[in-house]
């Protein structure tokens, strides 16, 4: 996590953890503050708290409030998320358990999501069942992408246009290229680097556009790339993707 980030993470869990006490099981960060690639000022904060108990209404409008109080606070963070759920919820839920245990980021109490999914509840592995089964919603998304309309799954898109490139090469270059390999067996993390570097090795037709993508999510500005360019530039890589999880 970077530094920036570290005492706007410190202080929702020392808020979460005064107001919840025993309630509060669990909070697991996801996205570009997680992984390590926010953008001050950009970027938002993604959090997923897990409780012991259902939320009630104060529940909700603690958390409304908590949100709009950390996001004044720390405006270098561009929206702050704070999303709870009991353990109840998760238990039925394995895709969030999923999305918990392999793209995501323990920063408070127990694994709740690899306890539950241990305890012999549906789960979902990191495999090609795994690719292939939300691969409707990915081709979905990025079509929307193509047809300038907000994706489903990449939240709010920046403004700036090189920045726009950077989202959507975590999302349909990283994100995507992780369930790829997943459908190949080759699946290590979500990480950036993890992911790029056995990109490499299986799609190694689309050096080119991989070069691209490491470049701009290495510093946006300076690689220069608009967002119509950029998804215009990985169409190929991207649908070569999608073709092969079909196939599994």
């Amino acid at each position: 996590m970077q530094k920036e980030f570290i005492p706007l993470v410190e202080d929702m869990v020392r808020l979460s953890e005064h107001y919840f006490r025993r309630r509060l099981v669990a909070i697991y960060l996801h996205g570009s503050v997680a992984m390590g690639d926010a953008v001050p000022y950009v970027s938002d904060l993604d959090s997923y708290l897990v409780l012991s108990k259902e939320l009630g209404r104060e529940d909700k409008r603690y958390l409304e409030r908590t949100q709009e109080e950390l996001q004044q606070r720390y405006p270098a963070i561009n929206g702050v998320h704070l999303s709870a759920h009991s353990a109840n919820d998760l238990t039925g839920d394995p895709f969030a358990r999923f999305v918990l245990r392999y793209n995501s980021i323990l920063c408070y109490g127990n694994d709740i999501a690899g306890e539950i999914d241990n305890s012999g509840w549906e789960r979902f592995e990191p495999n090609a069942e795994m690719a292939k089964g939300r691969l409707a919603f990915a081709r979905k998304c990025f079509e929307q992408a193509l047809d300038c309309e907000q994706p489903m799954c990449t939240g709010e898109i920046p403004t700036d246009p090189c920045l726009a490139s950077r989202k959507y090469a975590r999302y349909f270059v990283v994100i995507e290229g992780a369930y790829f390999l997943m459908s190949r067996n080759q699946f290590e993390s979500f990480e950036k680097e993890d992911v790029l570097n056995k990109l490499y090795q299986y799609a190694s037709a689309f050096k080119k556009e991989l070069d691209m993508t490491r470049e701009i999510l290495k510093d946006s500005k300076a690689a220069g790339i608009a967002q119509d360019e950029f998804l215009r530039r990985i169409r190929p890589l991207v649908e070569w993707m999608f073709d092969r999880i079909e196939e599994t």
